[in-house]
């Protein structure tokens, strides 16, 4: 049997997940979620990059490009107010 959660949507239409499920989903505040049908249930999941996608990019990155740390970008305390989409 498949594990189930429960949540509630408040007067203002939002949805509060618990941090356990956010942790297995592998999101962040900021990070998107997709919700999609399979017939006739719907499903949630985390909106990942498709790293297929990036592939005709990398003749495009200098050689001496250092890569981003995402991980140590999220971790860093941000003013959201001024993070756009």
């Amino acid at each position: 049997m498949a594990a189930q959660l429960r949540i509630k949507i408040n007067r203002q239409r939002q949805a509060r997940f618990p941090s356990k499920t956010l942790k297995a989903l592998g999101v962040k505040p900021g990070d998107y979620l997709v919700l999609s049908k399979d017939g006739i249930d719907w499903k949630i999941r985390s909106k990942m990059i498709d790293l297929s996608k990036l592939a005709p990019l990398q003749n495009k990155v200098p050689e001496n490009f250092k890569p981003f740390d995402l991980q140590k970008w999220r971790d860093q305390p941000k003013d959201y107010v001024h993070l756009r989409d």
